[in-house]
Order: C-alpha cells, then structure tokens, then sequence
C-alpha cells in the first residue's frame, strides 16, 4: 500500500515538473519566434523609399501600401535648429482615381526625424493615413501666394509611428509567452503543493490514528479500576 502511494507521489510531482517545463518551452517558441521576426519585420515597415518633392508646385506621388505616411521637411543638417523651422505650407494630398482629399495632419515632432549620408537632415512636419493605395496629387504652397524660396519635401513611412506598431506587434506574443510561462508555474505550484499537503495531511492522520488505538486499552483499564 505505502508503495503504491510513493508511486502515486512520484507521478503528482512528474505531472507538476511536466506541466512547468511544457510552459518554459511554449514561451521560449512565442517569445523567441517574435524576437527573429523583428529585424526583418522592421525593414519591412521602411522598405519603402522616401519620395522627394519641391515645393511651391504639384507633383503626383505612387503610395503603394496601407498605413501611415509621413511629410517630411529636409534641409542641411542642423537646420532645425534655425527659427524658420519648420517651414509655414499650406499642403494638400488627393487621390487621383477618386478625386478624394486625404487630411494631411500638421504634426511637427523633432524627434521623429532622420539624417542622410550626403548630410541632409529631414523632420516630420505632416502626418496622414492612406486606406488604399494608388496614385496620389501632393501640392504645397506658401501662406499668402509666395513662390519662393524652394524647398525639398519627403514623403514616406512614418518612421516613429511603424516602430512604435512593431514594438507593441512585438510586445503581443511576448506578453502571451509570459502569461503562458506564469500560468505553467502557478499550475505545478497548485499540483506540488495539494501532493504535498495531501502526504503530509495523510501522515498525520495515521500517527492520530495510531496513538488513539494505543490509547483505548489503557483508557479502558483505568476505567475498570476506579
């Protein structure tokens, strides 16, 4: 009997180690699958090449994925730091298919920000989101009719807006392997400790046992003397 109990132990606390290392292994694959897929998920996101303009003037432009663009000004490294940035421009950006506006947000940010190898610096200075892509017009004109001087506009992804969609992408199945992980540890926590309360109840019982049949004669005896 005592072996069969140490056997049916043996089992509880396989089951318990089992159900902790099944949890370590499915977040290790959740976590380390979305770890790889991040470089490659980021280059994905900036594939797409700035498409440069001059502005004052009109210029059509092939938006070729669903997301978020951004307008960027750019200039010589350094220039934001100069009072006139960023530049005063009334711009516009309409679907040529549809004839449709698409609202170009004004969301200057001078952080979100890049520099290029020839040493000209671009800053976010417009915001928008395209549903479909196609061919679009992008016109920007100066406030009051000024044609001059020229400046070099960018459109293309927005760099801090799809890092920031990858990193919570990112933080989904990472989140998910924890929570796996958590719930494995709590699951063999559970089954150890109602194994080992269980023996350990057990054990006690039978020493109570035990000591109340020992008891009884002797009990039974005094009560026969008096």
């Amino acid at each position: 009997m005592e072996a069969q109990g140490v056997r049916s132990r043996r089992l509880w606390y396989g089951a318990a180690a089992l159900a902790w290392i099944v949890g370590c292994v499915a977040s290790a694959l959740l976590i380390g699958s979305a770890v790889r897929a991040y470089p490659s998920r980021i280059a994905a996101a900036y594939r797409e090449k700035l498409q440069k303009v001059v502005v004052p003037g009109g210029h059509d432009l092939g938006l070729v994925r669903v997301g978020a663009y951004a307008v960027y000004y750019e200039g010589h490294q350094g220039a934001y730091t100069h009072s006139e940035w960023p530049p005063r421009l009334d711009c516009s950006l309409t679907s040529k298919s549809t004839g449709e506006e698409v609202p170009l947000v004004f969301d200057y940010v001078p952080t979100n920000r890049y520099v290029t190898k020839t040493g000209r610096e671009g800053v976010l200075i417009y915001s928008t989101t395209i549903k479909a892509p196609g061919l679009y017009s992008f016109a920007c004109d100066y406030p009051g009719g000024r044609t001059g001087p020229d400046l070099v506009l960018a459109v293309g992804p927005n760099y801090i807006y799809e890092l920031l969609r990858e990193v919570w992408d990112l933080g989904v199945p990472i989140l998910g392997g924890l929570a796996v992980l958590c719930g494995s540890s709590l699951l063999s926590f559970i089954i150890a400790a109602a194994v080992f309360y269980r023996e350990r109840y057990g054990a006690l019982s039978e020493r109570r046992a035990g000591q109340s049949l020992y008891a009884s004669p002797w009990s039974r005896t005094i009560t026969r003397e008096e």
